[in-house]
């Protein structure tokens, strides 16, 4: 029989696809090379795999619980190869990461080059996408862990808390709550309700940053004024030093130096809004000691980030 992955992949692209015809292109092999490698393997079981007069083409109950074993085969492999990875003392491997790419760009400086410099033979694969994407592909196996930014509500999912973080307004001097001169970040000096006046830069709306503006917003009785929404938190920071509104953000996300020469950062303090990482990964996962040292790392190095803001 040939190797799981690839009768996995053939018959995922028979599901997904339909036909012969469009699966054989989505895998990059002839068609009449799949529909041969197909019906030789269903001679070597005995058993029909495929419904080939329905459209679209169809797996047979038969065909489901094959497939169904086959990725069970393949989990069970792969597991083995981890715990031989254990073996060796973490001498190499891989990690496969999901994290937003809003988050990434902030929270991964924080965690990875550290965790390269003690673990230089283990490959670090990242996986910038949605949270929702992300948790199907933690379920899936297509991710080892995924960082990401409270709320979490699969239940398919163990996560481990990582710290928690300020909650941070840019504001411009074009904006009548801006203070000349005030070069530090502190705390905000005014009610939270003279916020419904402004004009905000916000991420879209898929964005976790985004869900919590929203959130705090919301419960503030305010409807924002938005002039500009951006996929990256970089941008909307961007933007809003340069006055086209206020925007909202994590500390984590600022600048390491911020000059604040045209514009005053403060944190807000509020049971509203609670900023907090997790990592997360499948219950049905057996953590594979890169998987351990890369949570035990995050832990240790968000805990020292939250203890010094």
């Amino acid at each position: 029989m040939m190797q799981q992955t690839t009768i996995i992949a053939y018959l995922d692209a028979i599901v997904s696809e339909g036909t012969f015809t469009q699966a054989a292109k989505s895998l990059y092999i002839s068609q009449p090379y799949l529909s041969k490698t197909i019906t030789k393997l269903e001679e070597e079981l005995q058993t029909k795999l495929v419904e080939r007069n329905r459209t679209p083409m169809e797996l047979t109950y038969a065909g489901e619980r094959f497939l169904t074993h086959m990725k069970k085969m393949q989990n069970q492999y792969e597991d083995m190869v981890n715990e031989l990875t254990m073996i060796t003392n973490l001498k190499y491997g891989r990690i496969r990461i999901g994290v937003h790419p809003i988050m990434g760009s902030f929270l991964l400086p924080l965690i990875l080059p550290k965790f390269h410099e003690k673990y230089p033979g283990i490959v670090l694969k990242i996986m910038e996408q949605d949270a929702k994407t992300t948790e199907m592909d933690l379920l899936e196996n297509k991710v080892d862990l995924y960082l990401g930014m409270m709320p979490i509500h699969n239940e398919q999912l163990s996560y481990t808390m990582l710290a928690e973080d300020k909650w941070c307004v840019i504001v411009p001097d074009t904006s009548p709550l801006y203070q000349p001169g005030l070069k530090e970040i502190e705390k905000f000096p005014y009610p939270l309700n003279l916020l419904k006046n402004e004009k905000y830069v916000l991420t879209t709306s898929q964005s976790g940053i985004r869900k919590q503006a929203n959130e705090f917003l919301k419960h503030l009785d305010i409807k924002a004024d938005i002039v500009m929404e951006t996929q990256n938190i970089s941008t909307a920071a961007a933007l809003a030093r340069k006055g086209m509104g206020l925007t909202f953000l994590p500390k984590s996300a600022l600048n390491n130096s911020e000059l604040m020469d045209s514009y005053n950062i403060f944190y807000i303090e509020t049971s509203i809004v609670r900023t907090r990482y997790f990592i997360a990964y499948s219950k049905e996962k057996t953590l594979s000691s890169v998987d351990l040292a890369m949570i035990d790392m995050a832990k240790e190095l968000m805990k020292a980030y939250s203890d010094s803001i």
